[in-house]
């Protein structure tokens, strides 16, 4: 009884957060009535979407459903919550591509409750196997060494340059993107941790933990604006492929609270650096010295607002995905299968050289809308721009409009009966591949395009195989 007082269920806080977003939602349409892109329409779709998520949730709690809640969980942040931005904020860099209005919003917004009816049964379809959790039980890990050997190879040829392997950069480049990705590496040694728990020592998990640290800081000094986002993502997929749910103390609420500002913190960094390195994969002079130019009082004060409407840019997935919808027959000569098949074949098959000089969908619109001439490989990087379409914009625009939904619905069916196949024989392999499917089926639903999500699940694959030895472990 105590335990469960000091937890609180994320079924229960996404329950919540929905509620609030959907006061909230209705509390900013009295106090300021309609904006640019939404209309008292937006407000009735808004409130349907958010009945929608709620009656998922409730559904959820009554049969457990780790797919459910990422897809809830997607609802809530980047969707219903953007309604509400866009509300107060008549901010969107991607409504100014095109002419855009509340209308091609309200348009989106049917389309994805629709969508999400069909991805729901498409999951829900399928039941969940019991957990075979109690065979941990019987488990001990041994050789957790190795697991420092391994963040250390990854660390290797993150700063293969410093110490002077830079005239190897193509092949390195290659071999770090595909062979030795860093991001799933720390992804294993983080199912490892949960999975174990006490049981791993705690020279172990504090060199996981520098890791983990280690590579926010470097993204962030490079110009990502999502490293702890993506450490946060690894935990949930983690505890979600453990435990089908997740118990949340309420201790790491309060943490949750402070983490948040800081987040936005490290987001104005990012953003301040992204356009003024020249060379953001290295870190070095240069970036300290930029770095010293940032005003971080002026970020907190005089800034706030133009750092609140950025962050909410950033996070407003519904943009893109109804720009998208907005404009298919625009986008008509990326979005189909022979574009996706020369994406393919240039950015994956051919490493190290080029055969269509074609870049992947999420590089390759910015030439549509910036009207800069055809798609080239060759020129992404003189203006480097990637467009996150979400699984709903990039079905809609590659797989036929309306007809898309049945592809949703078996994209779905299909993830989940393939997660309730995987071999049970050795019970950590078992579980990290319950988190990678997770994960790869909550990188399609915000998907940067079908072809850069197979380059990642290859990636996810040899790392995963390369690898996969150093997690080891012996029966009692």
């Amino acid at each position: 009884m105590g335990k469960s007082l000091k937890e609180i269920d994320l079924n229960k806080i996404l329950k919540v957060s929905n509620l609030g977003i959907l006061i909230l939602l209705w509390y900013s349409y009295y106090k300021n009535g309609e904006a640019l892109y939404v209309n008292f329409n937006t407000i009735l779709l808004g409130t349907a979407l958010s009945f929608q998520i709620g009656v998922f949730l409730f559904l959820e709690k009554r049969r457990r459903d780790p797919f459910v809640i990422l897809l809830c969980l997607q609802m809530v942040f980047y969707f219903l919550l953007r309604i509400v931005t866009l509300l107060n904020y008549s901010f969107s860099n991607v409504f100014t591509r095109f002419p855009f209005t509340a209308e091609n919003l309200n348009y989106a917004l049917v389309f994805i409750i629709i969508a999400n009816l069909a991805f729901y049964f498409g999951l829900t379809i399928n039941g969940l196997r019991k957990s075979t959790l109690d065979q941990v039980i019987n488990a001990v890990p041994v050789k957790t060494h190795l697991i420092v050997v391994l963040i250390g190879i990854g660390y290797f040829f993150a700063f293969y340059q410093r110490v002077g392997l830079g005239f190897l950069e193509g092949i390195m480049g290659m071999i770090q993107s595909l062979f030795v990705n860093l991001g799933t590496m720390l992804f294993m040694a983080i199912v490892f941790l949960f999975l174990f728990g006490k049981r791993i020592g705690q020279k172990t998990k504090t060199a996981v933990l520098g890791g983990i640290i280690l590579m926010v800081i470097i993204q962030t000094l490079t110009g990502s604006r999502s490293a702890i986002l993506s450490i946060i993502n690894y935990i949930i997929f983690a505890q979600l492929a453990l435990y089908d749910s997740i118990k949340v103390k309420k201790i790491y609420l309060v943490f949750g609270a402070v983490l948040v500002p800081i987040m936005i913190l490290i987001f104005a960094v990012s953003t301040f650096l992204r356009p003024r390195l020249e060379n953001r994969g290295n870190i070095g002079g240069e970036t300290f010295e930029v770095l010293k130019e940032f005003d971080f009082t002026d970020a907190i004060t005089d800034g706030s607002d133009l750092v609140l409407k950025q962050v909410f840019d950033r996070i407003g997935f519904l943009d893109y995905c109804a720009e998208i919808m907005s404009n298919s027959d625009k986008y008509a000569g990326i979005f189909n299968p022979w574009y996706y098949f020369k994406s393919i074949v240039d950015n994956i098959l051919t490493p190290g050289f080029t055969v269509f000089d074609t870049p992947r969908a999420s590089n390759a619109t910015t030439f549509i809308y910036n009207e800069i001439g055809t798609p080239s490989l060759s020129r992404v990087g003189e203006g480097y721009q990637s467009d996150e379409f979400t699984l709903y914009g990039e079905f809609y625009a590659l797989l036929g409009k309306w007809f898309s939904l049945i592809p949703i619905f078996f994209l779905g069916f299909f993830f989940k009966r393939i997660y309730l196949n995987l071999s049970q024989n050795d019970i950590y392999l078992f579980y990290l591949k319950r988190a990678i499917i997770l994960f790869v089926f909550y990188s399609t639903l915000n998907s940067f395009g079908l072809d850069w999500i197979l380059l990642d699940v290859i990636a996810i694959f040899f790392t995963y195989q390369i690898f996969k030895g150093f997690f080891k472990f012996e029966k009692l």
